[in-house]
C-alpha cells in the first residue's frame, strides 16, 4: 500500500528521513546535503514529503528551489505504484514544476504526471552521479591548488556565469556576482594555479557525514585541453579525502564525454543515472 506523508515541521522531517537517506549517501548527495544545510531559522522548504510503502519510507521528496522537486534514491516500485504516487502527488501538491532524481523512477513519474495534468515534460539534462573512494590519477601539470580569495572575485564571477550558461542553467551577471561572492565566503572554493595564474576552479558543497560533493568544475576555453581540470579535481579530491571524508561525489552531464572520461581516470565510478525534467 502506498501512502504520501506531507510534513510542515523541518525537525520532524529530518528525524524521520535522514537515516533512510544516509543508506546511500553519495546517491542522495543532493537531497541529503540540502536537507542537512537547512535550519529552523530559515524559511521552510516548499515541500517535504515521504512516500510510505508497506509501512516504511520508500522515497523522500524535498523542494527548496522553485523549479524542481528532488527525489531521493528509492526502494523498488512497480509501474502501478508509481502511478499511485503520481496521482497522490497531483492531488496533494498544487504546483509541480519538475523533478530531479534517479533516471527511471523520475522519468516514469514525470511521464505519468504530465499525462495526468496535461503538461509537457521536457528533459533538461541527463546526468550521471559518480563516487570516489581513492584517487588513482595524480596531478601531472606544473600547478598547485589554492583557495579562491576575495581578490579573485572579478575573474570567478565571469567563470561562474559561463559555467551556468554551459550547463544549461543560465543566470545573469548580477546573479553570478552574488553567487561567486557567496561561494568565496563559504571557503570550499579552490583554483588550480599555474605560474601564478588561475586556470581552473572547483567547489565543494553539501557535506554529509562521510561524503562531500564537488561541483562548479570549470576551465576557461583558452586554458582547455591542457589537463588543468583533471589536475584541479584530482588534487581537490585528495585534499577532501585528507580532511576525513570517506568518499567524494559529483554530477556529470552525459552529453559531455570529455568530463566523464576525466573523472573516470581520476578514480570516480558511476553509481546512478539521474535526470532533470521540467514541466511546461
Amino acid at each position: 500500500m502506498i501512502k504520501l506523508v506531507k510534513y510542515e515541521d523541518l525537525t520532524l522531517f529530518k528525524k524521520d528521513v535522514i537515516s533512510f537517506l544516509e543508506q546511500f549517501e553519495a546517491e542522495n548527495n543532493l537531497v541529503l546535503g540540502v536537507l542537512l544545510s537547512l535550519s529552523e531559522n530559515e524559511e521552510s522548504p516548499l515541500l517535504m514529503t515521504t512516500v510510505i510503502k508497506d509501512n516504511d519510507i520508500g522515497l523522500v521528496l524535498l523542494q527548496t528551489h522553485p523549479s524542481q522537486i528532488i527525489l531521493s534514491k528509492s526502494v523498488s516500485f512497480t509501474s502501478k505504484e508509481i502511478h499511485v504516487i503520481g496521482e497522490k502527488l497531483s492531488n496533494t501538491i498544487q504546483e509541480i514544476p519538475g523533478f530531479i532524481g534517479e533516471k527511471k523512477l523520475t522519468t516514469d513519474l514525470a511521464m505519468y504526471v504530465s499525462n495526468l495534468k496535461g503538461f509537457q515534460a521536457i528533459v533538461l539534462m541527463e546526468q550521471k552521479i559518480y563516487k570516489l573512494k581513492k584517487v588513482v590519477k595524480k596531478t601531472n601539470t606544473n600547478g598547485m591548488l589554492r583557495r579562491i580569495l576575495e581578490k579573485d572575485h572579478r575573474t570567478i564571477k565571469e567563470w561562474v556565469h559561463q559555467f551556468c550558461y554551459e550547463t544549461n542553467q543560465p543566470i545573469s551577471l548580477e546573479e553570478a556576482d552574488k553567487k561567486a561572492k557567496l561561494m568565496i565566503n563559504k571557503g570550499n572554493f579552490i583554483a588550480w594555479v599555474v605560474n601564478g595564474e588561475l586556470v581552473s576552479m572547483a567547489y565543494a558543497t553539501r557535506p554529509t557525514p562521510n561524503n562531500i560533493t564537488i561541483s562548479y568544475v570549470y576551465t576557461p576555453i583558452i586554458e582547455r585541453k591542457k589537463g588543468y581540470a583533471s589536475d584541479c579535481v584530482s588534487a581537490f579530491t585528495q585534499y577532501l579525502l585528507d580532511q576525513g571524508y570517506k568518499t567524494t561525489s559529483l554530477y556529470t552531464d552525459i552529453s559531455n564525454p570529455t568530463s566523464n572520461k576525466i573523472y573516470i581516470q581520476i578514480g570516480y565510478e558511476a553509481i546512478m543515472d539521474s535526470v532533470v525534467i521540467l514541466f511546461k
